[in-house]
This record gives C-alpha cells, sequence and structure tokens, in this order.
C-alpha cells in the first residue's frame, strides 16, 4: 500500500460516514488502530500522536488519517526517515485531494518521541 492508496480508502469511509464523525486511524503492518473515547476538548491530533508514541510506533512505517480541521481530514505515511501527507477536504460538490507539502502541527521526529 502507499499513501494515495490510503487516503482513497480513508475518502471511501468520509463519503459513507461524512467526516465529522472520523476516528483518528493508525494501520501498522496487519494491525489497524481506530482511536476512540477521546476526551471532550483533546484535539484529535494530539490523540493521534499520543497513542503513536504510546505503542512504540515512532520509529516504524505506519497510515495514519484523523480529522485536522472542519470538514477536512490529513491522512500521512509515516517511515523512519520522513512523512509525507494529504489533505481530504470536504466540499460543496465533494471531497478533494491534495498533497501536503509539510504538515505544520506533526511533531513526529523531533526529539519528543525519541
Amino acid at each position: 500500500m502507499d499513501l494515495d492508496e490510503f487516503t482513497h480508502i480513508t475518502l471511501a469511509v468520509l463519503e459513507e460516514e461524512g467526516a465529522a464523525t472520523y476516528a483518528p486511524t493508525i494501520i501498522a503492518g496487519e494491525r489497524v488502530q481506530v482511536i476512540q473515547g477521546i476526551p471532550e476538548g483533546l484535539d484529535h491530533r494530539a490523540a493521534l500522536q499520543e497513542t503513536i508514541v504510546r505503542l512504540g510506533l515512532g520509529q516504524s512505517d505506519f497510515y495514519f488519517g484523523v480529522k485536522s480541521g472542519p470538514g477536512e481530514v490529513t491522512t500521512g505515511h509515516h517511515t523512519v526517515v520522513s512523512t509525507e501527507f494529504q489533505r481530504i477536504s470536504e466540499m460543496q460538490t465533494g471531497f478533494v485531494v491534495s498533497d501536503l507539502e509539510d504538515c505544520g502541527w506533526w511533531t513526529l521526529g523531533e526529539g519528543r518521541d525519541q
């Protein structure tokens, strides 16, 4: 699988269920982790990264998807050397996928997860 494939799987979920209820998701190897029970007021992006650290995935290859704004989901592919990102934006006419050069809220690999 590559990031485009993961993003299109995520897109299919969004088209069926909508972006508002999307729960952060991590796929590492054969393991799929959907993060449930996020406390009210905790940003889903922070919950995603805390879960990645807690599971010890910081030095692993994995895919993730997380609601990153109103009507917006960011997907990514993390490896030990880099992380690439895409954004799925909900528009009036449907969803639009775009590549992201950088993701300002992503802090893994900046020493905190080492």
